[in-house]
Parts: structure tokens; C-alpha cells; sequence
């Protein structure tokens, strides 16, 4: 069997709340992943979390990370693409979302930078800032030319301001998904997408997509999914996501990331 490369989304695949607790992995799922790599095949983290919160939860657990949406790639100790925003595009960025009133936050590789927070349910911004896990995490002032950003984050009051602010979401290139609570959600960039980290890290390696496979559950992750040789939905996946499957697994904390590499014949 060819050495297959296996690019795995983390929220909602590999990591999810359970029992009201953030940040549970499951261990099957673990288990499986170093018995794949043990067998020869290599994992690959594919997210849209930055590079130190997937080595802060999943030391040595992947050969390669791509973070940020794609905008940060590394195989082992080799940075393979870093992309961050130029300061003309953050004050772009700022005039277009402030003009719908939205609530957001740049992310970066090691901190991130918040903008109208202070008009925003103080539960919803205190619910994402836990998600980010490090305290002091969140700059609340800043100048644009301090920002090192290559994703964002957004916040919406309730469903009619989502459905008020969606035009800022559409256009150029932008692919924004909703997070499980609904009201909240991460953009990914033009120009900037989980299949332009999968490209560049196979380019790098020389190797095939026909060697690919990738886990996924959210709109976001589809990008990922179109440059690999097989895409598997997660059974708490998004309707799109897992019509575009090739197959579709059991849930997240149902053995789902196990039982797909179980059918893939990687375990």
C-alpha cells in the first residue's frame, strides 16, 4: 500500500465539547491516528486554529500542520508558507466589516487583536474567548500596523443581525462558516483557504492528492476536501459537507475519526 497522507480538521472532528467541558479529544480517535501513522501513512492537521493552539493540544501527534485556514503550513521543524495580512488590507477589512457593524476579531499565529466587542453580547465574546483557551490572548487596543493577522472571527447578536451583516461575507472570494452555536463564526480570506495549505504541502513533498484523504464536518473544511483523493464527512457534519463525502463517518465522539480510518483500510 502507498504511504497515504491524511489531513484531519480539528473543531467538530477531532475536538468538540462534551458534558459542558471545552476541548475534549477523543481518545479512540488518538489511538487510531497513531496506529495509522505506525503502519507508515502521515497526519496532517488541517484548521482553522492557529499553530500554537494545535501544538499546544496535540504535541507530536501530526507530521505536518496547516493553521490558520491554510495561511500557515509546516511539515515537521519547516515552516512551508506563513501568510499574514498587509496593513492596507487590515484598514480595507475594517472599513468594509465596521460599515455592517459587525463584531470581530483578527487571529494571528500567537495572539489576536478584537474590534466592536464592546457593542456585542458580553456572553457571546466571553463563550469565543475561552475558545481561544490562552489567557491575555486578545488585544482590545491596537493600530493597524500592529496587527499580524491571517484569519478572523465574528460575533452576531442574534439571528437577524447574522442574516442583517451576511452581505459583508459574500464577494471576493470570502468563505465564512458559522460555528455550532450559530451565532458565531470564522472567515476565510481570498486567496486564503485549507486546499492552498493541502497544495502547498504536497507540492513541497511531490506528492499525489490520489494519496489523500481528508476528515471534515463544516463548509470551510470543502476546500480541503476538493484537493484530496477521498473526503470523509464526519456524522455531525454540515448538510454540504457531507453530500460532497465521498463517504460519511459516525460523529465525533461515536468513533467517527476510527471507524472512517477503519473503511479507508489505513487501521
Amino acid at each position: 500500500m502507498n504511504r497515504k497522507i491524511v489531513f484531519f480538521d480539528l473543531d467538530g472532528t477531532l475536538l468538540g465539547k462534551r458534558s459542558g467541558k471545552l476541548f475534549q479529544i477523543p481518545g479512540d480517535a488518538l489511538q487510531a491516528i497513531d496506529e495509522m501513522k505506525r503502519r507508515g501513512h502521515m497526519a496532517v492537521a488541517c484548521t482553522g486554529r492557529p499553530i500554537r493552539f494545535v501544538r499546544h493540544f496535540f504535541p507530536g501527534v501530526f507530521d505536518g500542520i496547516i493553521a490558520s485556514n491554510g495561511a500557515h503550513v509546516t511539515l515537521g521543524d519547516e515552516v512551508l508558507r506563513d501568510w499574514i495580512l498587509p496593513e492596507s488590507r487590515v484598514r480595507e477589512l475594517c472599513r468594509r466589516f465596521d460599515s455592517y457593524g459587525c463584531h470581530y476579531f483578527f487571529i494571528g499565529n500567537d495572539r489576536g487583536w478584537a474590534r466592536n466587542i464592546e457593542s456585542a453580547p458580553a456572553e457571546l465574546v466571553e463563550s469565543l474567548l475561552k475558545s481561544y483557551f490562552f489567557p491575555h490572548f486578545i488585544a482590545e487596543k491596537w493600530e493597524p500596523h500592529e496587527i499580524a493577522a491571517n484569519a478572523m472571527d465574528f460575533v452576531f447578536r442574534d439571528e437577524a443581525e447574522f442574516k442583517a451583516q451576511l452581505p459583508a461575507f459574500q464577494g471576493e472570494g470570502m468563505v465564512f462558516s458559522r460555528h455550532a452555536n450559530g451565532l458565531s463564526g470564522d472567515l476565510t480570506l481570498p486567496g486564503n483557504n485549507k486546499g492552498i495549505g493541502v497544495n502547498c504541502l504536497l507540492a513541497h513533498m511531490g506528492a499525489s492528492r490520489q494519496d489523500t484523504a481528508a476528515f471534515g464536518d463544516s463548509t470551510g473544511d470543502l476546500a480541503m476536501m476538493r484537493e484530496c483523493g477521498t473526503a470523509v464527512a464526519m456524522g455531525n457534519a454540515t448538510d454540504d459537507v457531507k453530500q460532497y463525502a465521498d463517504f460519511v463517518t459516525t460523529a465525533i465522539f461515536d468513533g467517527g475519526v476510527s471507524q472512517g480510518l477503519h473503511r479507508l483500510g489505513l487501521i
